[in-house]
């Protein structure tokens, strides 16, 4: 059974997390579909604030979609509904779609998972080259690199929101390594914008317009893009909310043109057709999203719990994010 929840960050006014969530609707995976939609509007209808933000929810079960709807504005003064095709920041779920870019291109033969990232960023400062970064290290968060989202950052908030991907290369070639590769799996966002970096230079393509090549349009994900300019529109956009101290919704939102670790955004009714590509191997062999789909091992043979941009768990993989007024669970 597949579960993806989107939704705006002060939707629910209780601190049910999505993973909660999701559990909550798995145990009513058994029962048919009208009363799994029974089931979720009680849990939504609960814990929505009235007149607030929303979330939208799929399910799937073996690719046959069992529910999908919108719940709640996904424009609060313009009192505009959550529907199937209202697009929200997936955040970190996006991380799963920049390692299947990877990969796309590793099954092309255009890239080894186990090079070192100066084979294909010749102007990446290895710290060691002697013991180099590789592939896998971005993939399974076991680089040791500075974290752009972290402590390490010190511009300021507008720098941080025109950040490219070649601006993000020169700020890591300036700082300290944190730990040697491949000892300890820290979560870290500078990884897999560094990975969409990898992307744009062995596809030549903006890695914008190569997810859209290779991903979202061969799967028919219309509504699905990544957000590279400050100035770009996206269509049926649930903003971002959040509670002020006074108990108050108002709008959040950060935005940025950094993409890899984040800022794909897209639908429930996209991720049905991303959720049934793969399925259907309609992106890369069977074998290869098992290798997606399993943790890695560091070098001290410590399983990670962290496949190709999934976290894994012992039945199923899956990945949240959140950022700034929207929050995702797929």
């Amino acid at each position: 059974m597949a579960v993806a929840v989107l939704l705006t960050s002060p939707s629910c006014q209780t601190q049910l997390s999505s993973s909660s969530r999701s559990q909550a609707i798995m145990q009513s995976s058994s029962q048919g579909s009208s009363e799994i939609t029974a089931a979720i509007d009680r849990i939504v209808e609960a814990t929505l604030w009235e007149e607030g933000p929303g979330v939208a929810v799929l399910i799937l079960d073996d690719g046959e979609i069992l529910h999908q709807k919108g719940y709640g504005f996904r424009d609060v003064e313009q009192r505009l509904p959550i529907t199937v095709d209202t697009a929200f920041d997936l955040a970190s779920v996006s991380k799963q779609m920049t390692a299947m870019g990877i990969l796309i291109l590793m099954e092309a033969g255009a890239l080894d998972l186990d090079a070192a990232v100066t084979t294909y960023v010749p102007d990446f400062d290895d710290p060691d080259p002697d013991n180099p970064i590789l592939i896998t290290d971005l993939l399974y968060h076991t680089s040791g690199l500075a974290d752009y989202t972290g402590a390490a950052w010190q511009g300021t908030d507008a720098e941080f929101s025109r950040l490219t991907l070649e601006d993000h290369l020169q700020w890591l070639n300036e700082q300290e390594i944190e730990s040697d590769r491949g000892v300890e799996f820290e979560y870290n966002n500078s990884g897999y914008a560094l990975l969409a970096l990898i992307i744009q230079r062995v596809s030549g393509q903006p890695f914008a317009e190569f997810m859209g090549d290779a991903i979202f349009e061969p799967l028919g994900m219309k509504n699905t893009v990544v957000f590279s300019r400050l100035d770009q529109r996206i269509i049926n956009q649930a903003l971002g909310y959040q509670v002020s101290k006074r108990g108050k919704i108002e709008p959040s939102s950060f935005p940025s043109v950094i993409a890899g670790d984040g800022n794909v955004f897209s639908t429930i009714a996209d991720l049905a057709r991303y959720d049934q590509g793969l399925r259907d191997g309609d992106l890369i062999e069977p074998e290869t999203l098992a290798l997606a789909f399993t943790a890695g091992i560091s070098d001290d043979e410590e399983e990670a719990g962290y496949g190709l941009g999934w976290a894994v768990h012992a039945d199923y993989v899956a990945h949240g994010g959140n950022w700034y007024g929207t929050s995702t669970y797929y």
